[in-house]
């Protein structure tokens, strides 16, 4: 059994990524996992235990959310609550993971960058079907990020790994200026090629700016938890000549929202072609995703990832007129058990990471 620590886990990250590790890699283990829940989900993905700490003074919750998959059987605990995002701890937890045959405990990861990186990982997926990082004639200068967090931090630095021969400009969009400096001053120092802008998207005389900054953004991640939106429907280019991916994981309750309700409603729910949502989980984003759920989007125009790369569709079910992808992901524990299973093999077969076994 395998410790695996928070400082192992990002420096095994920054060890093995690149654009072909992502997709050749680390894309196809996590749609290994996504397409074992697509079989049996409510046996692959019990519902999830959600329970406030029952001692005295304590605003934390806690989330213990298993998987019995084929090839991903253990299970992610994650705590936290408001005290914990005033002293600037967010959420806390490990991964364990379980041989599947005999239950014997393989690994215990903290999951603090997993969970963040297989987010932004599933993100990836659509991404490079829409923007293809490997054609030289793509045109996808700059990026906008709505957050700061490690979500935030993931999907950028994904992004960039990606498109990094043709990105030039990242746009960082927070309700606090400080946080965002100080993730344009992390990525810069990774990526310093890269011209990285902070925003305080509260303050009116910046809103013109950021709106022109959005509006020129092939590329736009909404990573804040937010009950109200951030990426406002007129920040969107709606330029049908122009390919816009928008990636969606701030909001994960019926009343939190990132996107404009003001673009869903026209672009998808009124629209004539009905043109599909991306989703992780049909039943999970409809129950969870404040987007989906105000916007009164059905299942009907869902499209799961598995259903998306598993068989060739017309970018026009999944497209709006405006040539905009949006893609929703609530998160899954078998993303995250998917992960660190990959993370304990390669670790076992490593020569420049040492972990300790127990």
């Amino acid at each position: 059994m395998k410790i695996i620590t928070e400082d192992n886990v990002e420096k095994y990250f920054n060890s093995t990524l690149s654009r072909d590790a992502i997709i050749n890699k680390f894309q196809p283990s996590l749609l290994k996992g996504l397409l074992n829940y697509e079989k049996d989900p409510s046996n692959i993905v019990p519902p999830r235990i959600v329970q406030t700490s029952n001692t005295e003074n304590s605003d934390t919750t806690h989330l213990f959310m298993p998987c019995i998959a084929p090839n991903e059987v253990g299970i992610k605990l994650i705590s936290g609550g408001p005290s914990n995002s005033k002293n600037g701890l967010g959420f806390q937890g490990c991964i364990l993971v379980l041989d599947e045959y005999t239950g014997s405990l393989q690994g215990v990861l903290n999951a603090k960058s997993i969970t963040a990186f297989r987010t932004a990982l599933a993100s990836t997926i659509p991404m490079v079907k829409v923007l293809d990082p490997y054609d030289s004639d793509a045109s996808i200068s700059s990026i906008s990020v709505f957050g700061v967090g490690l979500q935030a931090y993931w999907h950028v630095k994904l992004a960039l790994i990606l498109y990094q021969d043709k990105v030039n400009h990242v746009n960082i969009i927070n309700r606090t200026l400080k946080n965002g400096e100080e993730l344009a001053n992390k990525l810069l120092m990774e990526f310093p090629n890269v011209s990285f802008k902070a925003y305080l998207y509260s303050e009116d005389d910046q809103l013109s700016t950021i709106k022109k900054q959005v509006s020129d953004s092939s590329i736009i991640f909404g990573c804040s938890p937010s009950t109200e939106a951030v990426i406002k429907a007129d920040y969107i280019n709606l330029d049908p000549k122009v390919k816009k991916f928008i990636s969606l994981i701030g909001s994960y309750k019926p009343h939190m929202i990132e996107l404009d309700l003001d673009f869903i409603v026209p672009q998808y729910k009124e629209a004539a072609s009905k043109p599909k949502i991306l989703v992780d989980s049909k039943e999970h984003t409809l129950h969870e995703a404040g987007e989906l759920i105000q916007s009164g989007i059905d299942e009907s125009q869902l499209i799961e990832l598995t259903d998306f790369c598993k068989s060739k569709k017309d970018p026009s079910e999944y497209t709006t007129s405006t040539n905009v992808v949006v893609l929703k992901l609530v998160g899954l524990s078998v993303m995250d058990l998917s992960i660190a299973n990959l993370i304990i093999k390669d670790i076992d077969d490593s020569q420049s990471i040492t972990v300790h076994d127990f």
